[in-house]
């Protein structure tokens, strides 16, 4: 699949976010006179939203714009430490010229609005890059499609944008690096500053403050609340929207809830229908994790207070890769982890490893097996070698499938310009059937079966005599 597209879309914290000044306000690195602290608290402050933010970007002083990808490390106690992309954009960068490019986006806000953003801007680059390859003559039968290779919650942008925005009729394949497909138990911890000792050490109550109201502010961060059975030895329930849990506001956690609903829902209708309509999947779906890390997966309530869990009822090891616990990893769709394909790594540290972007090539570079190994019988086209002018041509298809949908095309064969384009019908004789009327002249006669991924194109010539 050597000319799709391929789209790099980052996690939560993943680009740079820059003023109207052109600073990069997503960036911690103390000045010279500054302190950490205070330089912690100051940008912390300046990315706070302004209440409601909504599903839209905020305007005036609390809007920013997303800058390039991350390339340095950046932090934020209590939600997660980032090693930044600066491998993964060396490796990316090694691909063809103009095939790779990454959409960054302002990750404070809702995953609806970028998702809308990524719709606008694949359509954009898609085109962009079709028509470089059909200048290179490189499209052939295949138009590109796009390949997305998703950190974190870029995969849940992402696949929002697919099932939910359309995107599926452009996409090849989409794979995911550590997407919190059902939230992560981290995200309670940001929210309510119940930051576990053995992660986070010595943070100054006011800038814990300043944390949480932060991460209070995004609605992205409350979309990756856990949605799964994470309230262990709760009577009222074992999810989150079942339970108060001091410090989470209940109309953010139904949003978040309501915004997972929503795509499942999609996720599944689609996918009935593409099964009741005889269509093969979309797209295919790849997804990688991190296990073995020490990673919160429950947590307890008791007087107003939490506690946590880094292990599942029964499971001796950790299941995670210190943020996202295995079981959000998994795609809702596939009924286990059997399908994953698991590292020893940390969250921020999956796309940057060699193994795994060794097998990145795979995704972008796979060989369609199918026209080689399909076990149906195809069609054969019977055109008239000449006719004299005026007079009609019936193009002819044969074949032992039934319910073919083929389509015909009259084509110069010198600048490959379709001159006139018809359906063949089936006739009373199991024959496909349709008439063309060309002028004098050579064409080509093509006829093909645009739904069937496996149909090879047919062609024959027409000779018209004056």
């Amino acid at each position: 699949m050597a000319n799709d597209l391929v789209v790099f879309v980052p996690g939560i914290l993943g680009s740079e976010l820059r003023d109207a000044n052109g600073r990069d306000v997503w960036n911690l690195t103390p000045g010279v006179v500054g302190s950490v602290l205070f330089d912690m608290e100051r940008y912390f402050e300046r990315l706070t939203l302004p209440p409601g933010a909504g599903n839209e970007a905020p305007e005036g002083p609390y809007a920013l714009s997303p800058g390039g990808l991350l390339r340095e490390p950046r932090v934020w106690p209590g939600l997660m430490p980032h090693v930044a992309y600066k491998k993964l954009a060396r490796h990316l960068g090694d691909l063809v010229a103009g095939r790779t490019v990454v959409f960054p986006y302002d990750w404070r806000l809702s995953n609806r609005w970028s998702a809308e953003l990524l719709k606008a801007f694949v359509e954009r680059e898609l085109a962009r890059w079709t028509e470089e390859c059909r200048g290179r003559g490189e499209t052939g039968e295949r138009a590109p499609k796009v390949v997305y290779i998703c950190h974190s919650m870029g995969g849940l942008v992402t696949r929002y944008y697919l099932e939910v925005l359309g995107g599926r009729e452009t996409a090849r394949s989409l794979v995911t690096l550590g997407t919190p497909y059902a939230g992560a138990v981290k995200a309670v911890q940001a929210l309510t500053g119940t930051f576990p000792g053995r992660k986070v050490r010595a943070v100054p109550e006011r800038l814990r403050t300043r944390l949480v109201e932060a991460a209070r502010s995004m609605p992205s961060v409350h979309q990756l609340l856990p949605t799964y059975q994470c309230v262990a030895g709760h009577p009222d329930g074992t999810r989150l929207e079942d339970v108060s849990v001091p410090g989470l506001d209940t109309a953010m956690v139904d949003d978040a809830f309501a915004f997972r609903r929503t795509l499942d829902e999609h996720i599944r209708s689609n996918a009935e229908a593409d099964r009741a309509a005889g269509r093969p999947e979309a797209y295919q779906l790849f997804a990688s994790g991190g296990n073995g890390e020490p990673t919160d997966v429950l947590l307890r309530l008791s007087g107003g207070r939490i506690a946590y869990d880094d292990r599942l009822p029964g499971e001796p090891r950790w299941q995670g890769d210190g943020t996202v616990p295995c079981l959000s990893a998994t795609p809702p769709d596939w009924p286990n982890g059997g399908r994953m394909d698991w590292f020893r790594l940390g969250h921020t540290a999956l796309p940057n490893d060699a193994k795994l972007q060794r097998q990145l090539l795979d995704r972008y570079e796979a060989l369609d097996h199918r026209p080689y190994q399909t076990l149906g019988t195809g069609f054969g086209v019977d055109v008239p070698e000449a006719v004299a002018k005026g007079e009609p041509v019936e193009v002819t298809a044969v074949s032992e499938e039934s319910g073919l949908f083929l389509e015909g095309r009259l084509v110069s064969p010198a600048d490959g310009e379709v001159l006139e384009r018809r359906r063949l019908f089936p006739a009373e004789d199991g024959h496909y059937r349709a008439t063309f009327t060309p002028p004098p002249g050579i064409w080509l006669v093509e006829v093909s079966a645009p739904r069937v991924t496996t149909a090879s194109v047919q062609q024959e010539t027409l000779v018209v005599l004056d």
